[in-house]
């Protein structure tokens, strides 16, 4: 019989060298397997702009070609307060199309409320409710412009035949610190048009280059627009968030 010959074990410097390689091939794809990730989330958040987008244009036609507001009171007293999400709520299928995969932390509103309704509200999605400069009005060409959602302090809802531009007018978008967008100077579009930072919060002093343009998608944004459709933006222009066509 062949005598059993003993087993040669590792070196030192060979499972070093393994490691190393283990440690490489995991530093390469790391990075990889977490971009992918991104996508699928980005992917699921464009489905749910897609859904609020169906859900907002059936809203609007069932209410004689009006948008929804971007919050509206109950009167009088100011009891109740309804945002667009509970207005677009009766068509869309289920809640968690309000929440965005890749935000962190989820905003979570709990304010007024209406009974029978979920509580808190998670606002991942902000509506386009600005009001053109509210900081800035030495920009004369955006003085008087608006976005396609109005809020109910004896305003009319926006008629849709006031979009001029139904396709290239961003509806809602991927938002955060906030309820809403009310000025123009709270949009990324500010910055990437050379005007300054994005403004947030109530006060002047607080500034970031997107406002309250959440830009957690590699870099970027998913938007519903005034026609329905959502899509994927890097940068938005100034046209983008107003009313009237050709800006």
């Amino acid at each position: 019989m062949t005598p059993n010959r003993g087993r040669r074990a590792f070196t030192l410097i060979e499972l070093l060298v393994v490691i190393a390689i283990i440690a490489i091939l995991a530093a390469i794809l790391f990075p990889v397997f977490a971009q992918a990730r991104e996508k699928a989330r980005a992917a699921t958040c464009l489905s749910n702009m897609k859904q609020i987008g169906t859900a907002t244009m059936m809203y609007a036609q069932d209410n004689d070609e009006n948008m929804p507001y971007g919050y509206a009171y109950t009167w009088p007293g100011q009891k109740e307060l309804y945002w667009w999400q509970d207005l677009d709520r009766p068509y869309v299928k289920n809640e968690t199309v309000y929440t965005c995969p890749s935000a962190s932390p989820h905003y979570a509103y709990n304010y007024l409320r209406p009974k029978g309704l979920p509580n808190p509200l998670i606002k991942d999605y902000i509506a386009n409710a600005h009001i053109g400069p509210f900081y800035i009005k030495t920009q004369k060409d955006w003085v008087g412009t608006h976005g396609p959602f109005n809020n109910n302090w004896q305003n009319p809802s926006v008629p849709l035949a006031d979009i001029e531009d139904t396709a290239g007018t961003i509806a809602i978008f991927d938002g955060f610190r906030s309820n809403e967008v009310w000025a123009l100077e709270q949009t990324d579009a500010w910055y990437n048009a050379g005007l300054g930072p994005g403004y947030v919060g109530d006060k002047p002093d607080k500034v970031i280059p997107t406002g309250h343009v959440a830009k957690r998608h590699v870099g970027g944004f998913n938007a519903t627009f005034c026609d329905g459709h959502a899509k994927f933006i890097k940068n938005s222009t100034l046209g983008q968030w107003t009313t009237r066509a050709g800006d």
